[in-house]
């Protein structure tokens, strides 16, 4: 399982620092790193001819202002994406940047995209590092005991007996969720419990108290002083 068997009271980077830099661009990864995130999370789009390019949405517009859909566009015309030096990045260069210097989060938007993104794992050499994380429990079953997984969800009651049927190290519910008995219940199971998305300090020292292991921040740097007074 690499490096997550042992993190413990960490700071997830979501999409990087998205409140300094743009979103699920090597720069937001590298300010993350540079922030003290212990993981970083990105998302996976895949392109026409088959390239992983991360992106929240199939879409450019939100982010980058382009009325262009990755899923149905080539590398070559994504690459031609630019706004205020920014660009989206392929999974190659994140594997690059990242180097085990922090484990790495992949979040799998459209489940046939799983088993290509493992391969890139494998291809480079990045397993011990990086686990795959998904909505979408038929993303993670292809990947059963392979490689570290979680599981994430954002309505109740939570799929947590559904994460340890998947295999998973982890479950992602949305910070509402991780209450206290399903922190409990998801420790008594042995999976590692990350609440997304917080960017408030007390409510992050509170589900920190909760015993949550992890949670994952637009801004790494404002929950800093949180986790280390923990």
């Amino acid at each position: 399982m690499g490096v997550f068997e042992a993190l413990k009271t960490f700071l997830v980077g979501h999409r990087g620092v998205p409140e300094l830099e743009l979103e699920n661009t090597l720069q937001s990864i590298e300010k993350a790193i540079e922030l003290g995130a212990h993981v970083v999370e990105v998302d996976i789009q895949r392109t026409r001819d088959g390239v992983f390019v991360l992106s929240h949405d199939d879409n450019l517009l939100r982010v980058f202002g382009v009325g262009l859909n990755i899923r149905d566009a080539s590398w070559e015309e994504v690459a031609k994406v630019q706004k205020n030096g920014y660009r989206p990045a392929r999974l190659e260069e994140a594997f690059e940047l990242v180097k085990g210097k922090v484990g790495l989060f992949l979040e799998i938007k459209h489940p046939e995209d799983a088993e290509g993104v493992y391969k890139k794992v494998l291809e480079y050499k990045a397993e011990e590092w990086t686990a795959i994380i998904s909505f979408y429990p038929q993303a993670l079953e292809v990947l059963r005991g392979k490689i570290t997984t979680g599981l994430v969800y954002s309505k109740p009651p939570g799929m947590i007996p559904e994460a340890k049927k998947l295999g998973c190290l982890f479950v992602l519910p949305k910070y509402g969720l991780a209450t206290q008995k399903a922190v409990d219940f998801a420790h008594r199971l042995k999976l590692k419990v990350v609440a997304w998305t917080v960017n408030d300090p007390q409510k992050a020292k509170e589900l920190f108290e909760r015993g949550v292991d992890g949670i994952a921040t637009d801004n790494v740097k404002k929950l800093k002083e949180t986790i280390l007074s923990t």
